[in-house]
């Protein structure tokens, strides 16, 4: 370890211990008992009532309109504490109260004894007494703010999406219920193909941003990063290690607050809430299948909580099972054309023509001794695919066997506990345990050539007896030893631990102080060739190299025409180990509370200070690594780095007249990881005036900014392999700007930067929020995103057209080129391919790459949203419509002459133009209860970029009925209609739809049964 490292570590370590010492020193005389304040309020409604008393004692009282309607509340007029007050205010009544981690307080009705019918509040706790009520709601209000407030909508706009909703809507997920709210696209990784780098990882694409450019909170606090990069490259926050069973409620922000929250929210922040305060004893089984056959699920939760009077303690454990669904199980598996043919099997390509791959002739019956698994089949040219011309033996089911959605077994705990040490302080701790295995499958390995130990393997060589060849071998699923031999096996676990203090200092200042430390291990297992075996088995020995480096190897006809046995697959090929491990220490002292009195009102502000250490580390078999390239067609990265931040932040809120709010609020944050950065300097503004009762007109200003992903800064090198066009090759034929036949296959390697900046962003939203009834709400809000400075490794595609400008001086459109051949940017180009041959002018072997800040991105759109609840004499009904839609963006990769003015309709943007979802609900004053859920996903680019797919419409529905007083039993049915994703004939491409956005699962039924044992 350098000595520079040693010794930042050193300072922020001893910086970190000195903030500890400081916050229990400053914590120390807070412990002192709560003082009582005198108030003096009238009987009145109740919500005046809790509105004046939030004003009074400096709380922040979140107060649903539904639940106090028609309440009276009795006077107040003394001293009192406030638990005192709420204790009076809602005695008799049949609500109480829940306390966050800060001090939030929120309003709640006491359930019944038995669980509630049909996809509501099942699992809520029954509840005898008010203190066993005080546990942990919402340590930050993902309002954009540290200040408490007594009411949820502030300047910057909030969606709120609560368990009781996720579950009656019949989401499975976070990501997917999020997805069903129009604030994320699936969009980075995908269960569909398998083969993902990250098989449990949920992103969150946040306004088509990309993961790591939202920022995920879990009770407020940052959840750790997946331990594998996105795709192999950059790092990210996943929603999969957080069960549904642990949810509360989700709160979305739209719009950059880094000025609040840090690194990351430049697109908005989520904060996932967990339930806190159960008592009594619920138990929930759920299970389910699909109406087609496969991805079967199982779910069972147990939760327990009990308390005192000064104490509670509550935990939760949920297992989940879902069984893999492989392609084979769903028509989607065999492409859409009218003219489709099987998959390429077993070929020997000839390529005298690059624009055409004319197919040796084989034996008449050389498909046979596959038993069935191919087909002997007569290859045409089709639009979009390889240009094959011959006889050859293709596979309708081999696409098939890749998996469309994981098997996973998960088992995850949730321990929460507090003690109230004083009148003013309480202690609190969390424990989170999360644990999975789950199994995957990218398809068949495929042979296309020899392998090179410098750079992997190549798509043609020279045969002695048929000249220049491009084979191609599928193994099959017999020759491996079976389905299960293709499967990728992921083990995940993740621990994580908390605990603080908070209370009050004096009558108008609240604190919070917490530890945290967080472990999250992922480790992929999977059996691939060895690239000495397959050269020794089926390529001979090397026979030497053509004058233009391309490798000279006979082919092994005896064993590229036989089946192999799982005896030689075993021999060809090992296990390979993947390791990944992210660890993070966080230490937090907040303070927030009343400065002075205006004439308007109280002169709020709020101070934050805050420290982390991170550690990232990615290790593997030592065979996948790039500088090693012992497998065949495959390798992967390393990389390992601590990093500390240092952060103080700084709000207030200042009420300039009694209608219209102003808020500011800056932050620095401090890295330290060797990279040079400069503090990153935040700050936002917002505006909030209430013209009428009930009437709020909003806006928002703010900047943020994303660190530098810790694996671009702490790879040792990564690899990967790909298929671009030869720009040089393509242009010195005259091939251009088509280049029919000129892609090849090779090795991409990609390596640190420790020059990267800081990407940065700036958000501007202004809307309406009217509560036209206590039981109609309406809001419409515009939003208007940038993201500049976007890193990003630059593409090996692009790497070869500057290869080709600067050896031929022209572009891959035919215009003359701009930069000099001879300048040093030439030279770099240059260097950065290798190709075979003595004078390096032959076949692309590798492109060396790395990432830089080079995208620019602008999106503008609004949301809308309508929420809707009446009681009537046949029950409970509930409606919410949800609208979001990008009506503007734009984006430029590289600077300057790349700007794509209407990127919104670029045919590589599978974000979503627009989004429509809706939902109503019912519960019946009797033993029934039934919700009806509808989505609407916009349209997306076909694939060869001529026009758009048609919009995807699916339908979820739930029926419940209480069978007794402690049992009631759902029966949910999900993509109701059976639709399945768009067909594209223009893709060739298995799973021929847009995995990453759509599933193939279809119609889904799952049985839930819940029962109270209190």
């Amino acid at each position: 370890m350098s000595a520079w490292r040693i010794r930042a570590g050193a300072a922020v370590g001893g910086c970190l211990q000195r903030a500890l010492w400081l916050g229990w020193l400053l914590m120390a005389p807070l412990l002192a008992n709560a003082q009582s304040r005198a108030l003096q309020l009238q009987a009145q409604p109740l919500a005046r009532s809790l509105t004046e008393l939030a004003r009074a004692l400096d709380l922040q009282i979140l107060v649903p309109p539904e639940l106090t309607q028609g309440r009276q509340a009795p006077a107040l007029q003394g001293q009192y504490t406030p638990a005192q007050a709420l204790q009076r205010l809602l005695a008799g009544t049949g609500l109480s109260y829940r306390q966050g981690d800060t001090g939030v307080i929120t309003i709640i009705a006491l359930p019944a004894t038995a669980p509630r019918v049909a996809g509501t509040a099942a699992m809520a706790p029954a509840t005898a007494t008010l203190p066993a009520l005080l546990t942990s709601l919402a340590p930050v209000q993902v309002t954009g703010s540290h200040i408490p407030r007594s009411v949820l909508q502030a300047a910057a706009p909030v969606t709120v999406i609560s368990a009781q909703q996720i579950e009656r809507e019949g989401h499975r997920s976070l990501a997917e219920a999020l997805a069903t709210h129009g604030v994320s696209d699936y969009g980075a990784e995908s269960e569909g193909a398998g083969g993902r780098f990250s098989a449990n990882a949920q992103p969150l694409n946040l306004k088509g941003l990309g993961p790591g450019r939202a920022l995920i909170l879990v009770d407020g606090r940052r959840l750790p990063d997946y331990p594998f990069p996105s795709a192999g490259r950059s790092n990210f926050q996943s929603l999969g290690s957080i069960p549904l069973a642990s949810v509360e409620r989700v709160e979305v922000m739209t719009g950059g607050a880094s000025a609040i929250y840090g690194a990351d929210a430049i697109a908005g922040v989520v904060n996932i809430v967990l339930k806190r305060g159960r008592t009594g004893a619920q138990l929930r089984l759920r299970t389910g299948s699909s109406s087609q056959g496969g991805g079967n699920q199982l779910d069972l939760q147990w939760a327990y909580g009990h308390g005192g009077e000064d104490w509670g303690v509550d935990y939760a454990l949920q297992y989940t099972r879902s069984g893999m669904l492989r392609g084979s199980q769903r028509d989607m598996h065999r492409p859409a054309q009218v003219a489709a043919q099987p998959a390429l099997a077993l070929a020997i390509g000839q390529r005298p023509d690059p624009a055409s791959i004319p197919l040796a002739p084989l034996l008449a019956d050389a498909c046979a001794p596959w038993q069935g698994q191919f087909t002997q089949w007569n290859y045409r040219p089709v639009p979009g695919a390889l240009p094959l011309q011959g006889d050859s033996c293709g596979s309708w089911d081999g696409p098939g066997y890749a998996s469309l959605s994981d098997g996973v077994q998960a088992l995850s705990g949730q321990l929460h506990g507090q003690w109230q040490l004083s009148a003013g302080a309480e202690l609190w701790l969390s424990a989170q345990y999360w644990r999975s295995r789950s199994r995957l499958s990218d398809g068949m390995e495929v042979i296309t050539g020899p392998h090179l130990p410098a750079t992997g393997k190549v798509d043609q060589f020279q045969d002695p007896r048929y000249g220049v060849i491009a084979p191609w071998r599928v193994l099959t699923p017999q020759e491996v030893g079976g389905l299960a031999a293709l499967d990728d096996r992921y083990r995940e676990w993740m621990l994580d631990l908390a605990t603080g203090l908070r209370g009050q200092y004096g009558t108008h200042w609240n604190w919070n102080f917490s530890l945290s430390h967080t472990d999250y291990v992922a480790q992929r297992a999977r059996r691939r060739l060895l690239g000495d075996k397959v050269n020794a088995f089926f390529f001979g020995p090397s026979l030497g190299t053509t004058s233009t480096g391309m490798p000279i190897r006979q082919l092994d006809l005896a064993h590229w025409l036989q089946p192999i046995t799982p005896e030689d697959y075993a021999a060809l090929s090992s296990v390979v180990d993947y390791n990944a491990q992210t660890h993070t220490d966080a230490l937090s002292y907040r303070v927030s509370g009343r400065v002075m009195a205006l004439p308007a009102g109280a002169l709020e502000a709020a101070l934050i200070m805050e420290a982390s250490r991170q550690r990232y580390r990615l290790h593997s078999t030592p065979s996948v690594l790039p500088l090693q390239l012992d497998l065949y067609d495959l390798t992967g990265s390393v990389g390992d780095g601590v990093r500390d931040r240092l952060a103080l932040g700084g709000e207030v809120r200042v009420p300039l007249t009694s209608a219209l709010t102003a808020s500011l609020a800056g932050r620095l944050d401090d890295y330290r990881d060797g990279t040079g950065l400069p503090v990153a300097r935040t700050w936002n503004a917002g505006l909030e005036w209430r013209p009428l009762a009930g009437v709020l007109l909003r806006t928002s200003h703010a900047t943020s900014f994303k660190a530098p992903d810790m694996h671009w800064i702490f790879t040792d090198g990564g690899g990967s392999f790909g298929t671009a066009v030869d720009a040089t090759a393509c242009i010195n034929a005259g091939a251009n700007p088509r280049c029919e036949g000129y892609s090849h296959e090779f090795l991409t390697r990609t390596y640190r930067n420790p020059a990267l900046q800081a990407e940065t962003g700036r958000s501007t939203t202004a809307g309406v929020v009217w509560d036209a009834s206590p039981a109609l709400t309406l809001s419409l809000d515009y939003w208007d995103v940038r993201n500049q400075g976007g890193i990003g490794r630059v593409s090996p595609a692009q790497l070869l057209r500057d290869e080709a400008e600067c050896m031929t001086g022209l572009t891959l459109d035919g215009r003359p080129g701009t930069v000099d051949p001879q300048s040093m940017e030439c030279r770099k180009a240059r260097m950065r391919v290798t190709r075979s041959g003595a004078n390096g002018g032959g076949q692309v072997l590798m492109v060396e790459s790395m990432p830089v800040n080079q995208s620019w991105r602008h999106l503008r759109g609004v949301d809308a949203a309508l929420d809707w609840r009446e009681t009537t004499g046949l029950g409970d009904f509930s409606a919410n419509l949800l609208w979001s839609h990008t009506f503007w963006a734009q984006r430029r990769m590289r600077a300057p002459g790349t700007l794509h003015d209407v990127w919104r309709d670029a045919s590589d943007n599978l974000a979503f133009r627009s989004n429509l979802r809706g939902s109503v609900g019912w519960q019946g004053q009797g033993r029934w209860s039934g919700n009806l859920f509808g989505v609407r996903y916009g349209s997306l680019p076909r694939a060869d970029g001529s026009g758009r797919l048609p919009a995807q419409l699916l339908w979820n529905a739930n029926l419940g009925r209480r069978i007794s007083e402690r049992t009631v039993l759902t029966l949910f049915v999900n993509n109701l209609l059976d639709a399945a994703p768009p067909r594209d004939s223009s893709n060739t491409v298995y799973p021929y739809y847009y995995d990453e956005v759509y599933s193939a699962v279809g119609r889904e039924f799952a049985l839930q049964l819940d029962y109270n044992f209190d």
